[in-house]
């Protein structure tokens, strides 16, 4: 049986589709569509971490117009204990794991752009919405959390006390913040260091192996750290911010993704993929049967080999069944990073809209998802409409 690697390459080679039957929009030169889909999926699931949020058990709110004392953004008296399982499930594996596709296509687009052109489009595309981002879509977010929270100054006066005196939260800007500093910093790296070797793919190693060296190198990026600063602490300056702990493990997660590159790692799960799925579940079964008492450092090691097996999982079905492009997996795949910067107010505003109603938290959770992450897509594929917008969302 050909590989997936190989059904990638003479896809490549294909003619094209004559314009009366084409019902999606080719991917651009050197994606893999495989890996699209995938970074759309696990943005969903970020939609679905945020829309659920509000109905987890033991939440409340703030107090007195303070919405930094809120244990979510906006919380409903309706609550699910399945929701607090989504979270947690979520928060072991899914922000490591964007941050290896987003270093998947750093090698190849370099080589393509060069340096100086590479640099400028992460600017249009990262810097420019980071910005705009957090001067529009973070006031507007957490104005239904002032809301909630018992405050009453109207929106003007919000937004600059929020960008003036604080606190300014980052909400889910924090990763295109720490995206623009990962990018930068290898794009500087790999090119100062070309010359010696530094920039060559590495040989290709049996999935295995490459698996229980990810292991080995994303526990030593994670859990000293974590020991050292404790799971929850974030590192804030000014409205950027990030969880202090895991700076390593994005970090680890990300070069892993630049050393490796698409077409290796496509190649590494094509062969034998099922082994990764049943790990992942094996893995996740794992993590929630483990006792509280087991301890911070057994803790932490359940987390690492939970996020490296659910990636691996992940990948692994993604290349087995993403091969082939549709018209709707294209349209997520382009629509997914404004999707993400899109869904954060729809989503607070819509739970603050459910606030009085007396719906029971599981409809209520699946009513903000569905509308967050639909409205999102389409004000994404709206905005992409724009003249100029496409180049940063």
């Amino acid at each position: 049986m050909k590989s997936v690697a190989l059904t990638f390459e003479a896809a490549r080679k294909l003619p094209a589709r004559p314009k009366s039957l084409a019902v999606a929009r080719p991917a651009p030169a050197g994606r893999i569509p495989s890996f699209d889909y995938l970074r759309a999926f696990v943005i969903a699931l970020v939609v679905a971490h945020h829309a659920v949020m509000a109905y987890c058990t033991a939440g409340h709110p703030g107090q007195d117009g303070d919405f930094t004392k809120a244990t979510a953004p906006v919380v409903d008296a309706a609550q699910w204990t399945g929701f607090n399982l989504i979270v947690s499930w979520n928060d072991g594996f899914f922000m490591p794991l964007m941050f290896l596709l987003a270093g998947l296509f750093v090698r190849p687009s370099l080589a393509r752009k060069g340096l100086r052109r590479y640099l400028a489009d992460r600017l249009w595309r990262l810097a420019l919405p980071l910005i705009v981002g957090i001067l529009t879509v973070v006031p507007l977010s957490y104005y239904a959390t002032y809301l909630q929270s018992g405050g009453t100054m109207g929106f003007a006066a919000f937004w600059a006390h929020m960008v003036t005196v604080g606190p300014w939260p980052s909400g889910p800007m924090w990763f295109v913040a720490v995206l623009l500093v990962f990018d930068a910093g290898t794009a500087l790296v790999l090119t100062a260091m070309r010359d010696r070797g530094f920039a060559r793919k590495p040989a290709r190693i049996a999935p295995v192996h490459w698996f229980l060296a990810f292991l080995a190198l994303s526990a030593l990026a994670y859990m000293p750290l974590s020991a050292l600063v404790g799971a929850s602490q974030w590192l804030t300056f000014g409205p950027f911010g990030v969880q202090e702990s895991r700076i390593g493990l994005y970090g680890f997660y990300f070069v892993a993704g630049v050393v490796v590159g698409a077409d290796r790692l496509a190649a590494a799960f094509a062969d034998r993929w099922l082994r990764w799925p049943v790990l992942a579940v094996l893995a996740t079964a794992l993590y929630f049967t483990l006792p509280d008492s087991i301890g911070d450092l057994a803790s932490d090691a359940a987390l690492v080999v939970f996020s490296a097996a659910m990636a691996a999982g992940l990948l692994a079905l993604a290349v087995h069944f993403g091969s082939r492009q549709s018209a709707v997996g294209d349209s997520l795949g382009a629509n997914a990073y404004g999707i993400y910067l899109l869904h954060y107010p729809i989503v607070l505003w819509l739970q603050y809209a459910l606030l009085r109603t007396r719906w029971n938290a599981e409809i209520k959770g699946l009513t903000v998802l569905l509308l967050g992450f639909g409205l999102s897509w389409l004000g994404a594929s709206l905005l992409r409409r724009v003249p100029g917008v496409a180049r940063c969302v």
